[in-house]
This record gives structure tokens, sequence and C-alpha cells, in this order.
């Protein structure tokens, strides 16, 4: 019988013991969850308006002269985190969510243009255009950038990244004119686009639903807790889906934001 209350006694004081160690360990666990959330961390919200478009990587041959260039008006907002690695708050990682204009309008000359247009019916037809090409395109994105931040010192920031898009609402379309559109190839048969002639295209459905790319830029701190901002996006993935044709050459989203931020 006294063996049998010592046992279970040693079992009273071990459990008790292990309760105890297990009841700290899990309130520590959770104050330090709280703090990783609360210690030397920002939450910013932010306002841009951004300036760009989607263009390839140097002017294509095809391309003969930019006659006019409207970026229109792109603007974006979003919120995003700021943890800093050390109490001195010199370095960091920002995570954010925005939601983005892409857009822009041109008019183009153009020679031996090869694209896709398509008649009152709807029949799409292939085929290589000289004479002059207006493009218009409006985009929306949710972006979420992940930056690394150096504070450099009591005002500036510097950072950069990547950053990751998905595309929210498309139009990517247009139309040729003042020019011959020759169907299959350079010397096929040709169809003259005259004063108030067009040839239109919408190539909106073949915009790829996700982009990619990397983000540079800085941050000015002004007082209670405002900040401007500047920085560039270029993407390294093209707007339009892999297996997209009506097209020759590649295009990527460029832009430059300007904005401002509040830090709370």
């Amino acid at each position: 019988m006294k063996n049998i209350v010592k046992v279970i006694f040693i079992i009273i004081i071990t459990s008790n013991t292990f309760l105890t160690v297990n009841a700290q360990e899990i309130e520590n666990n959770s104050q330090n969850k709280t703090s990783f959330f609360k210690k030397n961390i920002e939450y910013q919200a932010k306002a841009q308006f951004s300036i760009g478009g989607a263009s390839p990587i140097g002017i294509p041959a095809e391309i003969r002269k930019i006659e006019s260039y409207n970026p229109t008006l792109q603007l974006g907002i979003g919120l995003n985190a700021t943890k800093w690695f050390y109490d001195n708050r010199k370095f960091g990682i920002r995570i954010g969510l925005n939601v983005e204009g892409r857009g822009m309008k041109t008019q183009a000359k153009v020679k031996n243009y090869y694209t896709q247009i398509e008649d009152d019916t709807g029949a799409k037809t292939k085929g290589y255009f000289t004479g002059h090409v207006i493009t218009e395109m409006d985009n929306a994105y949710i972006s979420m950038p992940i930056l690394f931040i150096w504070n450099t010192s009591e005002r500036w920031n510097l950072y950069g990244g990547f950053y990751f898009s998905t595309l929210i609402d498309k139009s990517f379309s247009g139309y040729i004119y003042e020019g011959t559109f020759r169907e299959g190839s350079p010397i096929g048969e040709p169809t003259t686009f005259e004063n108030t002639a067009k040839g239109l295209y919408d190539f909106s459905n073949y915009l790829s639903p996700f982009q990619f790319g990397s983000q540079v830029g800085a941050e000015f701190k002004l007082k209670n807790n405002f900040s401007l901002f500047l920085d560039i996006t270029m993407a390294h993935k093209q707007v339009f889906k892999k297996d997209f044709e009506a097209i020759s050459f590649k295009m990527y989203n460029i832009y430059g934001n300007a904005g401002f931020g509040y830090t709370f």
C-alpha cells in the first residue's frame, strides 16, 4: 500500500511538473507569436499612379516609328507589412498586396507587321501589314511584392525584390488603318485600307493570367507617418500566353510607379 501511495505521489508530482512546464511553453509560444507580429513590424497603406506599357525589349524592325504614346490614367492601391530583422530597423523584408492598373494607348507606323485582324462577321485572318496601327491596353492585376528593404538613413529606405501578379480585368485591342494588308505572307493577296476603313483586332483572351518580375525603388519618409515612393517594375514573363502567335515579338509590362504611403 505504501509503495502504491509513493507511485501515485510521484505520478502526481511528475504530472503537475509536466503540466506546469507545458503551460509555460504554450504561454511563451503564444507570447512569441504575438510579439512576432507586433515587435519591429510596420504596416503601410499606399496609393500610386503608374506610367509605362507593354513593350518589346528593343524596337523590332517592323515598327518604323512611334507616332504617339498615351500612358492613360493607371492607378493602384495596396497594403504591405515590413518586418525588421533587428531592433535598429536597418534591414527587413516587406510583403504586400496591391491592385494595380496597367494600360496604354499607342499609335505606330509599321512595315511588314505580322498581325491578325477580323471582319464584321468575326472571321479572323493573319497576315502582314504596312501602314498605321493603333493599340489600346487596359488591364488590372492583383500583385504580391516580396521585397528586401534597407533603411539607409533617418529619411530614406531602398528596396528591391520580386513580385507575382494575377490578371483580374483584361483588354488588349486596336485596329490597322491607312495601309496594305497581305494575307498569309508579305507577298500574299493585298487588301488596302483607305480613308475610314479599319481592320480590327482584339487579343484580350490571349493575355497571360499570371505575371512575375523584378521591382526596385526608394522611399522618402515625411513627418506624421507619411512617405513618398518611386519604383520601377519589369516583368520577366510576356503579357501574352506562350502559344500566342498573332504578334511576332514578345511584349513585357514595364512601369514606373510613384505615390505615397501611410505607416501605422
